[in-house]
């Protein structure tokens, strides 16, 4: 089954507390994966469930503007519309972002890259597996200006821009072919950067068999 991309919710608040909620709808399908990204200003994020099932971290990084940068995936997630529960290690009153991102036909996250030095642009790069998506973000100075290319070249929409401590934004690629891929962001100041590999099953289950 190909990899495919379903729904999407951005939210962005002030939680007031260690804690807060939103709704969030997977989609239908076989193989479903949902993937988080959350952007926590002074505080870290200590766990994120989704309909009440426990999401794994697969990325947990500080940054230097402050901000904890975390990666949670849940593989089989219920379906329809379930409520996403983040928790923090105490109580914020900075804007916090969070990214949903539900797939079908996935093996989940595969590598992660990273790059800290404060940029303008700000790129990274990391190899991935055939027809692997790529979720790329960015945290940082912006403005109307702040932009992403999955990879380094090809432009794609901005899913979200966030106001938190300082900025965060992202969007993702469609399936791309197999290879070492560079991705780029920027804005009208620097800012530090990150990509998630979004696995095809059906090609991890050939590189197990291969292997």
């Amino acid at each position: 089954m190909a990899l495919v991309e379903g729904n999407r919710t951005a939210d962005v608040r002030v939680p007031a507390g260690s804690s807060y909620s939103f709704s969030h709808n997977q989609n239908t399908g076989n193989d479903r994966c949902l993937v988080v990204i959350v952007a926590a200003p002074a505080v870290s994020t200590s766990s994120v469930t989704y309909g009440g099932v426990s999401m794994t971290n697969k990325r947990n990084q500080s940054t230097p503007y402050g901000t904890n940068w975390t990666v949670w995936e849940l593989k089989n997630p219920p379906t329809g519309t379930n409520t996403v529960a983040v928790t923090l290690n105490s109580g914020s009153w900075n804007s916090t972002s969070t990214v949903c991102y539900s797939f079908t036909g996935s093996n989940g996250v595969g590598v992660t890259a990273y790059n800290g030095t404060q940029a303008n642009p700000s790129t990274t790069s990391l190899t991935i597996l055939a027809n692997s998506m790529i979720l790329g973000s960015c945290i940082g100075g912006n403005s109307t200006a702040a932009y992403i290319e999955i990879p380094q070249g090809t432009s794609r929409p901005v899913d979200w821009n966030h106001n938190i401590n300082n900025f965060t934004w992202g969007g993702i690629s469609p399936s791309l072919t197999s290879g070492s891929k560079t991705i780029e962001g920027g804005a009208t100041a620097t800012s530090v950067i990150m990509s998630i590999e979004i696995t095809e099953l059906a090609v991890a289950r050939r590189r197990i068999i291969i292997c």
